[in-house]
């Protein structure tokens, strides 16, 4: 592992001083703006990710700054707008704002870097629906119940429990949809019996099981958080180096926040495919 550290320090070092030689003296470039899309409050979101902001500063050899935003659509619209240069994206979002339809932009302008693995050091997760085994749910009678979900841009919100429930012949019209802020949450409200369905990453579902969730249907595989960048708003010298990402080392990736700090995988837009299958069932 240290040998693996060094060998990507001295590349990043090294590639600096190059530039360095040719005149461009990268430091005094303005910074280069990351966000993500909200998993917390301000003050979690920022401990979380400015750890990885330092990690891309010295990898890049100029500083990057970490701009806190409260709403899936604040970020999509800063990417679009070029008003950020780097984000981590669920995949819902990414494949919402990539593409090659309306008002999508393409895997070029918003370029892939790098995928992050799930908590249990895994490529994918899945998406499940969660009942509390005392409230007798069957899921192909469910019409009428009440839904909780994260919210609307989430993965494991309405993209995948409309497509689960379709697949449970339920109409989505006929759900109760509530919007609960965290997944955490969300599990919680299935076990007091405030909502009577959950939608969730399986992980959190197997974190409560010892609670009494019951899993009732599950996603395929779907690809996790990726940072992206915007090819039009940074230099081919900084993409160049940003291409170096997935061979970032563990003891660099493991100091990065909670969401982000399992490793990290080789990403193409291609990977986002199951994603844009489930969105083929339209959404409310």
């Amino acid at each position: 592992m240290a040998t693996t550290f060094t060998r990507w320090l001295v590349g990043a070092v090294g590639m600096a001083w190059w530039c360095a030689v040719q005149g461009q003296t990268l430091a005094a470039q303005p910074p280069l703006r990351l966000s993500a899309i909200p998993l917390g409050a301000a003050d979690a979101m920022v401990r979380d990710f400015e750890p990885l902001a330092k990690s891309l500063a010295r990898l890049l050899g100029r500083p990057v700054e970490f701009v806190y935003m409260d709403r899936h659509e604040k970020v999509l619209d800063a990417l679009r707008a070029g008003r950020i240069e780097l984000a981590v994206l669920g995949a819902l979002p990414y494949a919402e704002l990539v593409g090659f339809g309306p008002g999508q932009l393409s895997p070029g302008t918003i370029r892939p870097l790098v995928r992050f693995k799930e908590a249990d050091g895994q490529a994918t997760y899945r998406c499940v629906l969660v009942a509390f085994p005392d409230d007798q749910v069957v899921l192909a009678r469910a019409q009428g119940l009440t839904l909780g979900m994260s919210n609307p841009l989430s993965t494991c919100g309405p993209l995948s429990a409309r497509n689960l429930l379709a697949a449970a012949g339920v109409d989505w019209a006929r759900m109760r949809p509530q919007y609960l802020g965290h997944l955490n949450d969300v599990a919680l409200a299935v076990v007091a019996g405030r909502v009577r369905l959950g939608a969730m990453n399986e992980a959190v579902a197997r974190q409560h099981a010892s609670l009494g969730l019951q899993v009732l249907a599950s996603t395929q595989d779907l690809p996790g958080f990726a940072l992206v960048a915007h090819a039009q708003r940074v230099d081919a010298v900084t993409l160049a180096r940003l291409a170096r990402l997935p061979d970032t080392p563990a003891a660099e990736y493991s100091q990065w926040g909670a969401t982000i700090r399992h490793g990290v995988l080789p990403v193409t837009d291609a990977d986002y495919a199951p994603v844009r299958e489930l969105m083929k069932v339209q959404r409310p």
